[in-house]
């Protein structure tokens, strides 16, 4: 997949361009379901399938206040990205001075640097240009004086409603893993670059790696079992703990990888979040007591892992 990281020309194999245009955090089912609308619409126009997505996401630069946890970061959503086969993704720095532009300054700053565009795909709640001022409707009547098609997806469903990130969010934060993978199409997972800690696990001796996840949508506090991906490699055993109450680190996550012994510092661990196997609500008078409610924690870590499919 090629990367372009601006608003810049597109150097395709093909003379044309089908384009899918969204935030994508989470690349879930309702995301993937444009994506494959857009594949088909390139199968037929004999045209590359890319896929246009901003960093940081807009509210973020916009409305700050009221800037969602994010469900990925931009590394993971490219490889998310990848996986759905496309050509290529132009991820674009939004940027106060970006989000001034007027919907039809958007569209002439995309034209001009992909000529033959056939065909744009978007969601049906998309919307564009400065104080979100442009949509579908707008996308159509504009899109008729550059000459490209526009296709709009119909919403994913899951038991009636619509398949978003925002309800994604909102199973995340109640503890409904299983809700969160039936709209992701997999195992909700959070990834970062592991950070410096208090080093609270290696005394007890149960290393933990700490990840800071600030901004990200956790599940609530609790042990987890988990799938770690170290730095790519296959997937490995992991029990996470995500403190209750934690006010003087939030957003901060340790997972102990079973059967690992090295230094993690400054590797990139992908975390898959598998089972919630008991609150954080147990007080211990005696280190010991909570070394082997550890041992307990990582035992039953090891039945779940091991009895996954």
């Amino acid at each position: 997949m090629k990367i372009v990281r601006s608003l810049a020309p597109i150097q395709a194999s093909k003379p044309a361009v089908t384009m899918a245009i969204g935030c994508f955090d989470g690349v879930h089912r309702g995301h993937q379901q444009v994506i494959s609308l857009c594949r088909e619409q390139a199968a037929r126009e004999h045209a590359e399938t890319w896929v246009l997505t901003f960093d940081p996401h807009p509210l973020q630069v916009v409305q700050p206040d009221r800037a969602p946890k994010l469900l990925t970061n931009l590394t993971a959503r490219l490889d998310l990205l990848r996986a759905q086969g496309i050509d290529g993704c132009m991820v674009i720095p939004f940027t106060p001075e970006f989000s001034k532009l007027n919907p039809e300054e958007f569209l002439n700053h995309l034209i001009s640097h992909i000529p033959d565009l056939r065909a744009v795909v978007i969601g049906d709640n998309w919307r564009f240009g400065r104080g979100a001022s442009g949509n579908v409707d707008l996308l159509r009547k504009l899109s008729r004086s550059y000459n490209f098609h526009v296709t709009v997806a119909e919403p994913v469903l899951l038991d009636g409603a619509v398949i978003s990130s925002s309800r994604i969010r909102e199973a995340v934060d109640a503890g409904r893993l299983a809700d969160a993978e039936n709209m992701l199409g997999r195992r909700h997972a959070l990834a970062g670059r592991v950070v410096d800690g208090m080093k609270r696990g290696r005394h007890l001796g149960f290393p933990t790696a700490n990840l800071d996840l600030h901004g990200y949508a956790l599940p609530p506090s609790g042990i987890y079992a988990a799938l770690v991906h170290r730095d790519g490699h296959a997937a490995q055993a992991g029990a996470v703990y995500l403190p209750e109450g934690n006010t003087t680190q939030p957003g901060l996550l340790e997972v102990h990888l079973l059967d690992f012994a090295g230094d993690l510092y400054g590797h990139y661990l992908a975390v898959e979040f598998v089972q919630k196997i008991r609150e954080d609500n147990l007080r211990f008078e005696h280190e010991a007591d909570l070394k082997q409610q550890i041992a307990n924690d990582v035992a039953t870590i090891r039945t779940v892992i091991g009895a996954l499919p």
